[in-house]
């Protein structure tokens, strides 16, 4: 499996060094044909609550988003701003805000924005317009010191944290924006080194078969490490007022991830369930069931939120067929499926267990989307067009626990009985 060798698609970063954050941060703005989007994307904040917003942007000029004119090294930056310009004038304004249904929110945007988002994003190989995480988060980042980017954008993953990083063009200018969506960085600049585990593992598998598991072994016990880090990162965003890394339920539940939602005739809104670490984490374990309502939805989105270069990387994670390779051990003897099996069961765990990433989410719905109900917030970030009634966040918390325990029936070490013949990989991966 070649981690260095990216699929043709543009979307999406993936690199031994930076795992699924961008390689470089793109600090540079676009052509100066198009500093009508550059400077609207600017005045955001200014815009947010703004009775003007919508007559400003639909005064932006029609661009070209061809090729000729915007060429393909412009086409992140380009998403990102459509993006961000397109939800802000769906919501944007006290009128719009906090509506009783999503559906009531009107699906119409100014022909100078929902032209060229359209080409940019079929550019970028997607199915057509919506604002993704790689939009609103992996390329929207930068860091407070700007001492921490190089004159070409290159940055050491080992400088982020919650506490380092910012967006590059905010929505909002909030605290609460900065803390949230630096989290989704944070997370994954904890997870980076699980991109060459994976690497290590297929070629363990492929090239070693069986004699390859201590390898294996270690090589999870590294993407386990991971998602204990991940978890770490994310428990920093915090409900409390004493925390250096703040951010205000109510103010979280009132502005940010309303934005975030867009009109019914789009795509779903960037989402957590849509980020690399839940999908290659399934991978990695081999989920099959997605039976459950969370689960079906985390599905659904790999086919409008998550890359296609992420995706692919996904599959192929999950061809491996880590597990099956697992459980096949058990035919060879000696230690080698009791201590892989152990690292194997160290990932879900770790993922998926109750003090695993996994849990703090669950927690995480205690904490924002049960003050979220309790102010009013109405409808989901996963644009399913549920009207939040009393108590919802305890059926969120009951649907994120069903999701947990799809993975955890992934278990090998106590789970299994009987013999199973090995089942190594093909070299499909290579």
């Amino acid at each position: 499996m070649q981690c260095e060798k990216e699929p043709a698609w543009d979307d999406g970063d993936l690199t031994v060094s930076h795992g699924f954050l961008p390689r470089r941060i793109r600090t540079r703005a676009l052509p100066p044909q198009y500093e009508a989007w550059e400077q609207t994307a600017r005045d955001l904040p200014a815009l947010s609550f703004s009775p003007t917003t919508r007559k400003t942007i639909a005064s932006i000029p029609l661009l070209p988003s061809d090729p000729v004119s915007l060429p393909d090294r412009d086409l992140k930056r380009a998403a990102m701003l459509l993006g961000m310009l397109a939800h802000s004038y769906w919501r944007f304004g006290v009128d719009r805000m906090f509506v009783p249904r999503n559906k009531d929110i009107p699906d119409e945007l100014p022909e100078a924005i929902r032209r060229p988002w359209d080409e940019v994003c079929r550019r970028l190989g997607r199915s057509g317009p919506g604002l993704t995480i790689e939009d609103w988060v992996f390329n929207n980042f930068t860091f407070l010191d700007a001492g921490h980017v190089g004159a070409d954008g290159d940055y050491d993953v080992a400088n982020i944290s919650n506490e380092t990083v910012r967006p590059l063009v905010p929505a909002y200018g909030s605290e609460v924006e900065r803390v949230f969506t630096s989290s989704f960085i944070d997370i994954h600049a904890a997870i980076t080194p699980v991109v060459g585990s994976a690497c290590r593992i297929a070629d363990a598998i492929h090239q070693e078969g069986p004699d390859g598991c201590e390898q294996v072994a270690r090589e999870l016990e590294e993407i386990a490490r991971c998602a204990r880090a991940a978890k770490t990162a994310f428990s920093r965003v915090s409900p409390s007022r004493k925390s250096r890394t703040y951010c205000d339920p109510v103010d979280w539940a009132k502005t940010l991830v309303t934005w975030t939602v867009p009109p019914p005739g789009y795509p779903p809104g960037p989402s957590g369930s849509a980020t690399p670490l839940n999908h290659f984490m399934d991978a990695v374990i081999g989920r099959t069931d997605y039976s459950t309502t969370q689960g079906a939805f985390a599905k659904s989105l790999r086919g409008t939120q998550l890359s296609r270069k992420h995706e692919h990387f996904c599959d192929l994670v999950k061809a491996v067929g880590i597990r099956a390779y697992i459980t096949g051990l058990r035919a060879t003897g000696g230690n080698r499926f009791s201590t892989t099996a152990a690292a194997f069961d160290h990932v879900i765990e770790s993922f998926a267990g109750a003090n695993g990433f996994l849990g703090v989410h669950k927690g995480k719905v205690i904490d924002y989307l049960g003050v979220g109900t309790v102010v009013g917030r109405n409808q989901s970030t996963a644009h399913d067009q549920t009207h939040i009634q009393d108590s919802s966040w305890t059926a969120m918390a009951d649907g994120l626990a069903d999701a947990i325990t799809e993975r955890e029936t992934r278990r090998v070490g106590q789970a299994l009985s009987g013999s199973c013949a090995p089942s190594v990989p093909s070299a499909v991966v290579r």
